[in-house]
């Protein structure tokens, strides 16, 4: 029935949302669709269809599915499932283990993971079950009205963040653990668990039933609500209407959990403030310690992997501490963007094959630009901190073969071949969603607030994205990011996103920086000496598509720069040794024959180490001729190159010596800080003596 998808696509809005209503007295159906904001309106909408159907649905949608975990053999790095499946009237009963999880662009195939699947009846006979595909299993109930399924699960992987069990903790993420029925993935789940060890505890962003269990509104709330279930240290506070959890395993990471409550807090309170509220009631920061770098989304919760360093450098404020700030921030605006805007592509997941969009740089992208941005605007990070980031990501964009190859659409839609599957020819072939898509987001929001005059931004357009495209209705696409863009602005942004987000062309940052009061410009490096006073080729004004006109890869040609010789080459150290890692395809040693894993012996004879490439070639010059010998496949090579010549500098971005009125205004806006006031100049006082 038509409306019993209506009631699939509310599940998962249905479980974020009652636990915030809880609190007014609200039975759990009401609560979740209760709510005054547009957003929720938009849900309201299906509710007639809804009621009317209830009838007709409750039989499949109110009889629960039930999972038991089984923590006996956590130590071993086993644990078991069991899984409670209502069959009354079924004769054949499908079950899979997804192939990826959602967070992570990739084909995982965690199924090889999975020992002794078997089923029974409720009496404990056996049932036929057979493996029909490489995550599938079918199961004759032959009669049973519940069909018991059960499986271990070997759980040693914790480096990717889908499940992991020692003689401290079990931690699961429901994608990579528990199989589910295709026909049942909208029912009610509950979640037992068994065996634990004593002084565990549970950490999971699943609502607690009142006998210990825990439930979902539907098997995709189960797997966007990740466990950790044993030993750790939990620290809880509250921000407007939300409860937090930090969660850290293991035990006992010396750390400041005050600075950690009020950073966390002013991360908070920055994000909310552009959609205007926080979508739950509780969150839950899990995180793991030692075990790796990175982070992962869910629902209402994140799992986040960081050094022990970093969280003790909390009594410092040192940068490794604002390394981990910078996780939860990007972590945390997933909470909008991806957990409930999200695109058409991911809407609704489908956990058997790759699902493709050519959005992730809004998904991924804008969440790095919002999660570096609340930085500034929470006053964790100091502006010329994240002014100077910015030069540092177009020097990047701009210098790279990649970015000439790659559009970020392609980047976006290409990310389950080719993002997380790497290759010694990446540089030449890619760019990344996440770091070009933060610029394409930078350069957005600037743009709309120039053609506005600061009177919209991507503020503005992400609240309204988020408030018209819930996540219980259908997912956004390029379209609909460009009419909301479009109709913020009174203006076109399609020959942009010709440009720039389908095509090629180079970011022009110029414009749109400088509207913010910002220059950016080249800065030579040592050879050149002092800095020339020039002033980029684009102005504040120019027609409305401006922003993709000029290819500006290159310094202006006004400002005189000097080259110095480059090898075009991206060495790593292995035993002292300096290996090829990657080769330029605009380079002379792409031209010369070089290949990625050659081990450069010398250079002109004398032995190269990885990290003296740069020093040696400061003494050349382009065009000069250098002999290197080199190992491939144990064959000593000799081979002639004629060094180019590049830009000796980089792209950076500075504060104008005199912005104007407007200029301020915007900065001021953006970043959440006035413009800073001019330094007093002081006369020296000569000693009347």
């Amino acid at each position: 029935m038509r409306c019993t998808g209506e009631l699939s696509r509310c599940g998962s809005v249905i479980q974020a949302e009652t636990n915030k209503n809880e609190r007014a007295g609200m039975s759990t159906d009401i609560a979740a669709l209760y709510n005054v904001s547009m957003r929720k309106a938009l849900l309201l909408s299906w509710l007639p269809c809804c009621v009317a159907c209830l009838s007709m649905t409750s039989i499949v949608q109110t009889e629960e599915v039930v999972y038991r975990i089984g923590l006996q053999d956590a130590h071993a790095q086993m644990v078991s499932i069991h899984i409670d499946l209502p069959a009354a009237g079924i004769e054949r009963l499908e079950v899979l283990l997804p192939a990826w999880r959602p967070g992570r662009y990739e084909i995982l195939d965690t199924v090889g993971g999975v020992r002794d699947v078997r089923a029974s009846d409720p009496h404990g006979e056996s049932l036929s079950i057979k493996k029909t595909a490489k995550a599938t299993w079918v199961i004759a109930p032959n009669g049973a009205e519940v069909v018991h399924l059960g499986y271990r699960i070997y759980a040693n992987s914790i480096g990717d963040r889908t499940r992991h069990a020692d003689s401290t903790h079990a931690f699961l993420s429901g994608s990579s653990v528990f199989m589910y029925s295709p026909s049942m993935r909208n029912a009610p789940v509950r979640v037992h668990i068994d065996h634990a060890p004593e002084g565990w505890e549970v950490a999971t962003g699943l609502r607690l039933l009142g006998n210990g269990d825990y439930f979902a509104a539907n098997y995709d709330v189960l797997v966007d609500s990740p466990l950790e279930i044993g030993l750790h240290d939990r620290y809880e506070f509250r921000v407007a209407d939300t409860d937090y959890e930090i969660v850290i395993w293991p035990p006992g990471i010396e750390l400041d959990s005050g600075r950690l409550e009020r950073d966390f807090t002013k991360i908070i309170e920055a994000q909310a403030a552009v959609f205007g509220e926080v979508p739950c009631s509780r969150y839950v920061f899990l995180t793991h310690v030692g075990v790796g770098g990175g982070g992962t989304e869910h629902l209402n919760s994140t799992i986040m992997q960081t050094s022990a360093s970093a969280l003790e450098a909390s009594f410092s404020n040192d940068d490794p501490y604002k390394g981990f700030l910078g996780l939860v921030a990007h972590e945390f605006f997933h909470t909008w963007n991806v957990k409930q805007l999200r695109p058409a592509g991911l809407h609704p997941y489908d956990y058997e094959r790759e699902n493709y969009t050519d959005l992730l740089w809004v998904a991924e992208g804008g969440t790095s630009y919002y999660g570096r941005l609340s930085l500034v605007r929470a006053g964790l990070t100091k502006e010329k901190s994240y002014i100077d980031s910015i030069g540092r990501a177009v020097n990047s964009e701009r210098t790279l073969p990649g970015a000439r190859v790659q559009s970020l659409a392609a980047s976006s839609f290409d990310a389950w071949t080719k993002f997380n599957k790497r290759s010694a020819d990446d540089v030449n072939s890619e760019v990344s969603f996440y770091s070009k898509g933060a610029l394409a987001c930078l350069l957005l929001d600037l743009e709309v607030r120039r053609r506005t005059e600061n009177r919209a931004s991507l503020d503005t357009v992400m609240r309204d994205m988020y408030e018209r495209f819930p996540l219980g209705g259908p997912g956004y696409t390029t379209d609909d990011l460009v009419a909301t863009l479009e109709r913020h602005s009174s203006s076109s942004f399609r020959r942009f996103f010709d440009d720039c987000i389908e095509g090629t062309q180079t970011l022009a940052l110029e414009a749109a920086l400088m509207t913010a009061g910002l220059e950016l410009w080249f800065k030579p490096g040592e050879k050149l000496g002092e800095e020339p006073d020039v002033k980029p080729e684009a102005e504040a004004g120019g027609e409305a598509d401006s922003v993709s006109e000029e290819d500006t890869k290159s310094p202006s040609s006004s400002q005189k720069v000097a080259l110095k010789a480059s090898l075009g080459v991206r060495l790593r150290s292995a035993g002292g040794g300096a290996i090829v890692q990657s080769v330029f395809s605009d380079g002379p040693a792409y031209k010369a024959g070089i290949l990625a894993g050659d081990e450069i012996i010398t250079l002109n004879r004398r032995r190269l180490r990885s990290g003296r490439l740069d020093k040696r070639l400061e003494r050349m010059q382009p065009g000069d001729l250098v002999t290197l010998h080199l190992l491939r496949r144990d064959e000593l090579l000799e081979i002639e190159v004629s060094l180019a010549g590049k830009p000796d500098g980089s792209w950076s971005v500075k504060r104008v010596d005199e912005p104007t009125d407007s200029q301020k205004a915007v900065y001021a806006d953006w970043l959440g800080h006035p413009w800073p006031a001019p330094k007093e100049k002081t006369e020296s006082i000569k000693d009347p003596r």
